[in-house]
């Protein structure tokens, strides 16, 4: 649904058929203001929904806090350090993570113009061992026109280092 680049395929961006419930959560965010891909995953040390997993003190220890990975080339841009608290933000609210700046994120180019990517885990919330905001917060509301399966992993945003 939300895109930082047109269509090249169609001049329409996106399936006439997608379903957009009409909740608190249905705002769609732009590329003007939302520079940023975000992606959502998995993590290993939280192998299954969060609730499954974050209240597991083996598996806390290992992954205590939610985080955010983005590449070098972002963090620089942004004047962000390895381990500085961030606060990510979409049309549809923000949360805070600790950054991971690493290689396994880099920007890459699509239709001509430089973008970057971030990845933000699935599995914190606001109960549990491993508590931290949830990447809900973040994700549209959009029903993918065959199955109605909410689009949560690609989604516009931007990123700033917490002040305080």
């Amino acid at each position: 649904m939300e895109s930082p680049v047109k269509n090249p395929f169609s001049s329409i961006q996106n399936n006439p058929a997608i379903v957009i419930w009409a909740k608190e959560m249905d705002d769609i965010g732009d590329s003007n203001r939302y520079p940023i891909i975000a992606t959502t995953y998995r993590v290993t040390e939280h192998w299954q929904a969060g609730q499954m997993t974050r209240n597991n003190p083996w598996l806390v220890e290992l992954m205590p806090d939610m985080f955010v990975e983005m590449s070098k080339s972002l963090a620089e841009e942004k004047n962000i350090k390895n381990g500085d608290k961030v606060r990510i933000t979409t049309a549809r609210g923000g949360i805070t993570a600790y950054a991971v700046v690493t290689d396994r994120f880099k920007p890459f180019k699509l239709n001509g113009k430089i973008l970057q990517e971030i990845g933000i885990p699935w599995h914190y919330g606001y109960k549990g061992l491993a508590k931290g905001c949830s990447a809900n917060c973040l994700t549209p509301h959009v029903g993918d026109a065959n199955t109605m399966i909410p689009e949560f992993k690609a989604f516009l945003c931007d990123l700033e280092k917490e002040v305080g």
